[in-house]
């Protein structure tokens, strides 16, 4: 299979700024009252306020019952916003073009230039350009822009309202480049070459004919060229031409998740002599290919795809995700050993590729939940997931949105599949097919070097319709019995296998339960009870998920990867989910999210984690569960596990050892342990060595707070982060697991909270507060920089306990 190269901006993912394009977020404007004079640029000035681009309100709004987002959209707030920016024209705009893209705006947009409508848009997660030139006017002009977010429930999560991801603003020359003008397939990649194929689309915006010189420039990371190539283009006078051009690197360096390489091209359009536009495009060079028998190919190496399905919210900061909070997330993805990311279940923000591109993530690039049709057991099969869902605009704009899509995406190497579709339940009607053939068609003619997959659940419905045949790459959801792979394989042969979600398994930070919690085991494989009765019987909450792997749906998260790892033939899976997630709060009110994650909202691991990681890292490590702080259970025999990649593991209660356990081939090791306070210790070695070590302590009274800043200085650009990990501490200095202290923070200099949060399900407080309960011992505040220089002093203080104060510079 040819290899797409790809990327579609500077390796420095937080920077995108170029010549031809500038940040347009200072400025905006907001109001949720205004109702009259729509499109006149004179809304009435008393209702608007100042904010920060990304924005979205719904995050700083009321959680309540009654809102009609409903468990689905995490009982937020939605409605009507309006956004109003003014600004002046400029007059090296003289002779160009000028236009503004919103690379997302959440939902059913429309934008108004000095009174005229350029334009509406009903997907939220598919960014657009609008040509701003005709409409210009020397002196103060005004964008506007309606987010109508008002029809609920739209989804079947939390979706965030606003604009709530960047905006920019594009001048560029009447001759250049086309925005996202530029596609680069890598073919016959070898250790000593690699050839380069580009596609270059010219607009000539002129009235007369334009002869022109395109060079075509690739650098390597070290700023160094290795190659270059120039052709003579004629463009037709308000016209448009593609120019294909080829070249040869020698002794590529290729992308990798350990080494992900990126390449830059740099293309020069040239008149007369005169540079007269320059574009760039990162992209990386790699091969990818499926196989019938043996799953995913990476450069040569057959590769276990290890992933995670993300939601695009950022936790406590809702839908408008900085980039330092999202580099966060994906960090600690990549330490615990994950290497694919499926974007559940629409397109991300343009910042999430190009740092999956230049951290070393694969991508599955989804772009639909829904199409038209609802579940079979339904009265009406036209009418989608949700009421107010994408099925209202599918037939009109689902063409639109997916060309605009793969147009902008494929120049990621980070992408190795795209997706049309998850858990679509036309997939179980005879329309199924037809609706998904052309969307199919249009992947192909526009990026022919990626396999189209989408998540199908009811899988047995779905091959009944032929649906599943039709993919390139069939992907298995763990929903309505998509658990078994093998009976498939011997009716489908030629069949490939990807696991696209499941397994479905939940946990809450620090909860644990002995008597499984199971959905549907008779269509899985059934997790038996860890005692014969509750052990932790008082601490039985329906809206919480024991932390031991046995509350799932069908299948717990370690058989669900053992029967992955050991069947070649399915090229891996993405679990549900990375991260907690706002919404889709499935046991309802009061809870504004469900468990699902591996990673708490606040970016806080839960046990799932160090299972994944001592499957998917060879970095020597060891972990302890539960947690070693139970009152009142004395005398009480508690299952003790461990999770490790070293070949035996030996447990201690306060100095005795409890036995040595071999850990060859086994998802994790467990003790009875009768429990008396005091210290687990777990030993890790392999081949005799000690490798690693664990220790839990049994935890007194609260006594202290402890607070941890994951920097120390940040940038004053009023977009640089830090994130404030809270603790509460006993007096030896101990984390005490089962702590519920009232915090509070004291906030001084250039920095402003975007969100405090403790990742409890049933804290429906206002993220935006500076007053937070921790919860099982732990809180996350973000601080963002107003864009001032400063010295920072945060104090955190909890009642009866000694507080804590951390200093930061805003440089």
């Amino acid at each position: 299979m040819a290899v797409l190269l790809v990327c579609g901006c500077k390796t420095d993912f937080k920077r995108f700024e170029s010549d031809r394009k500038v940040s347009f977020n200072a400025g905006w404007e907001f109001t949720l009252e205004a109702k009259e004079g729509v499109g006149n640029g004179g809304l009435d000035d008393r209702n608007w306020s100042e904010v920060k681009i990304p924005h979205d309100w719904s995050i700083a709004g009321e959680i309540k019952q009654e809102n009609p987002s409903g468990s689905q959209g995490g009982f937020y707030p939605g409605g009507i916003g309006y956004y109003r920016k003014s600004f002046s024209y400029d007059s090296s705009w003289d002779g160009k073009n000028v236009s503004v893209t919103f690379d997302g705006i959440m939902s059913n947009s429309e934008v108004w230039i000095n009174g005229q409508s350029l334009g509406t848009r009903p997907n939220g997660y598919v960014g657009f350009t609008y040509d701003l030139t005709l409409y210009l006017i020397v002196g103060e002009n005004v964008l506007l822009v309606k987010a109508d977010n008002s029809a609920q429930p739209n989804s079947r999560w939390y979706t965030g309202a606003g604009i709530y991801r960047n905006v920019w603003l594009n001048v560029k020359n009447k001759i250049a480049v086309a925005q996202n003008g530029t596609y680069i397939v890598a073919e016959d990649i070898s250790n000593k070459s690699a050839t380069i194929k580009i596609e270059t689309v010219v607009e000539n915006t002129t009235g007369d004919k334009a002869d022109i010189q395109v060079v075509s420039i690739i650098q390597n990371r070290a700023g160094e060229q290795v190659a270059e190539i120039q052709n003579d283009q004629s463009i037709d006078a308000n016209g448009q031409s593609t120019l294909n051009q080829k070249m040869t690197i020698s002794n590529p360096a290729c992308w990798s998740f350990d080494d992900p390489n990126m390449y830059l091209l740099l293309t020069k359009l040239v008149s007369n002599g005169e540079v007269i536009d320059e574009y760039e495009t990162p992209f990386g060079v790699r091969d990818i290919r499926f196989e019938i028998e043996t799953g995913f190919w990476l450069n040569g190496e057959n590769i276990k795809v290890k992933g995670v399905n993300n939601h695009h919210d950022g936790g406590p900061v809702g839908a408008a995700v900085p980039d330092d909070v999202l580099y966060r997330r994906l960090k600690i993805l990549k330490d615990m050993g994950c290497n694919a990311i499926r974007t559940a279940h629409n397109p991300f923000s343009p910042e999430f590729y190009h740092m999956a591109d230049t951290m070393g993530f694969l991508v599955m690039d989804e772009i639909f939940d829904e199409w038209i049709a609802s579940w079979p057991w339904e009265d009406y099969k036209d009418r989608g997931k949700v009421t107010h869902g994408y099925h209202e605009h599918f037939e009109e704009w689902s063409q639109r949105d997916l060309t605009d899509i793969i147009v902008r995406d494929r120049n990621h190497p980070s992408i190795f599949m795209w997706s049309v579709g998850n858990e679509i339940p036309d997939q179980c009607y005879p329309e199924g097919p037809e609706r998904l053939k052309p969307l199919m068609e249009t992947v192909h003619r526009l990026d022919p070097t990626r396999p189209v997959t989408a998540g199908c659940c009811f899988i047995h419905l779905a091959n009944d319709t032929g649906f599943s045949s039709l993919l390139d790459v069939t992907g298995y959801n763990g929903g309505g019995g998509s658990v078994f792979y093998e009976k498939d394989k011997a009716v489908y042969p030629n069949r490939k296998f990807i696991a696209t979600e499941i397994p479905h398994s939940f946990q809450t930070r620090g909860y644990y339960q002995t008597q499984t919690d199971m959905r549907s085991p008779q269509q899985g494989i059934h997790v038996p009870n860890l005692t014969e009765s509750e052990v932790f019987a008082d601490y039985t909450n329906k809206y919480y998920s024991s932390s031991y792997d046995n509350s799932s749906v069908r299948i717990s998260a370690r058989d669900s990867w053992r029967r992955t790892d050991s069947l070649a033939y399915v090229a891996g899976e993405f679990r549900w989910t990375g991260y907690d997630y706002l919404g889709e709060a499935i046991k309802g009110w009061p809870a504004r999210f469900f468990n699902f994650g591996i990673i708490d909202l606040c970016g806080f691991p839960k046990d799932h984690y160090y299972y994944y990681q001592s499957q998917w890292t060879d970095e020597p490590m060891v972990h302890i569960l539960p947690h070693w702080t139970w009152p009142g259970l004395e005398g009480k025999v508690i299952p003790v596990w461990t999770y490790s990649n070293a070949d035996e593991v030996e447990l201690y209660l306060n100095g005795k050892s409890l036995g040595a356990k071999s850990n060859k081939g086994q998802q994790n090791l467990t003790w009875d342990v009768t429990y008396q306070p005091g210290e687990l210790r777990a030993i890790a070695r392999t081949n005799g060595k000690v490798v690693s070590e664990k220790v839990m302590k049994t935890a007194g009274a609260p006594a202290s707070v402890e607070v941890i800043a994951d920097k120390n200085a940040f940038k004053a650009d009023g977009l640089s982060c830090v994130h404030l990990e809270v603790n509460i501490l006993d007096g030896d200095g101990n984390f005490v697991p089962n702590a519920g202290n009232q915090l509070k923070f004291e906030i001084s200099g250039p920095v402003e909270n975007i969100g405090l949060d403790n990742g409890d399900p049933l804290d429906l407080n206002s993220t935006k507060l500076n007053e937070r309960k921790v919860f099982n011992g732990k809180a996350l505040m973000i601080l963002q920089s107003t864009g001032q220089p400063g010295e920072v002093l945060v104090k955190v203080s909890s009642q009866g306990l000694a507080s804590a104060s951390i200093k930061l510079k805003s440089l």
